[in-house]
């Protein structure tokens, strides 16, 4: 989830959480929205990390301590503090850092509901947990919180911002059930297909709660289908603007154009060589992030060669890959160097 939409959250889930009327404390309303928005943004602090090594940043570290409900308890103690000195209010650390920890831990939860991976459990663990059933800009999910934001702001009433968490949870709610159909229909498709799936899996896509990615995982191969739930689109477009390329991405459930990818290229030598090079020990952060792994591309350059990698689950016909790593030699006889693709 945006970091804008995170502050937003933070700041609901107190105003909702922690009453108005009949409280010790001396924060006006505002104050205590400003004090859950800054808590819901403080676990993206992680960013810092990025100027360090974005590689390891983005595979690694991100969604890692900052995000974890074991660490939870020191980062609401040390927003408590920062905030209680910040609003000059000392002595009243205890109710600030109570009012963090409920904003991180949304913080949390709210990435846990998109396909990324979270560490819960770092330092711990490095296991990444994740419902997937949110795209991680959802501009639907975003209004709600925003609506219950301005109620908040402007109201001395706890009701509005309650009552759009209770519709929040009824949008999430929805989004599960989609997954549900989604997922519905790539086991449908394996089993008239017969394909032997090692794994069915579906993916939120943007603009719409109702556009899903399904991959059946072989293998050797990805089935891969874009589907719009709503079953407005019947397929078959011909749009050359991004907008039209959306719309013709997802296509009604009834008329969905299943693509074989292999997972790493052409059957044969050129899939040996390639998996080989994806094995190299310098991808290794790489391999632990991406969960489906796939081949980008192969360039060359005279006698020289780059092999790209990027992660099935980000890849968009209309954009692209974010995550996109590999490796290059400038000819047979050089070392192979671990870089980004960017261009």
């Amino acid at each position: 989830m945006d970091t804008v939409t995170h502050a937003l959250l933070g700041a609901v889930v107190v105003r909702a959480a922690f009453p108005a009327q009949g409280s010790a404390h001396p924060f006006t309303n505002r104050q205590r929205l400003l004090a859950g928005a800054v808590a819901g943004a403080f676990p993206d602090i992680d960013f810092l990390a990025s100027w360090v090594d974005p590689m390891i940043y983005l595979t690694l570290w991100h969604r890692s301590i900052t995000h974890s409900f074991v660490l939870l308890p020191l980062w609401a103690l040390l927003v408590g503090g920062i905030l209680s000195r910040a609003f000059r209010q000392r002595n009243e650390w205890r109710y600030l850092t109570l009012l963090a920890g409920v904003s991180v831990a949304s913080h949390i939860a709210s990435d846990l509901i998109t396909v990324y991976g979270t560490q819960i459990l770092a330092p711990l663990s490095l296991w990444r947990a994740s419902i997937g059933i949110t795209f991680i800009i959802d501009p639907w999910f975003t209004l709600i919180v925003l609506a219950g934001f301005v109620a908040g702001f402007s109201n001395t009433s706890d009701m509005l911002p309650r009552a759009s968490l209770v519709v929040l949870l009824g949008y999430l709610l929805l989004q599960g059930g989609l997954k549900q159909q989604a997922l519905s229909l790539g086991r449908e498709h394996a089993q008239r297909a017969g394909i032997p799936a090692v794994r069915v899996a579906a993916f939120p896509q943007p603009f719409s709660p109702f556009n899903w990615k399904i991959v059946i995982e072989s293998a050797d191969y990805y089935d891969v289908a874009y589907t719009s739930l709503s079953g407005g689109y019947a397929g078959g477009g011909r749009g050359k603007g991004f907008r039209d390329q959306v719309r013709d991405t997802y296509r009604a459930p009834a008329r969905l154009h299943w693509q074989r990818q292999s997972r790493f290229g052409d059957p044969g030598a050129q899939a040996e060589w390639v998996e080989r090079i994806w094995g190299d020990a310098q991808l290794d952060y790489f391999r632990r992030f991406a969960e489906l792994p796939v081949l980008y591309r192969i360039d060359r350059n005279g006698e020289g060669r780059c092999v790209w990698f990027t992660d099935l689950r980000y890849v968009l016909p209309y954009i692209t890959p974010p995550f996109r790593y590999g490796l290059c030699r400038a000819g047979p006889d050089a070392d192979w160097q671990l870089q980004r693709l960017r261009d």
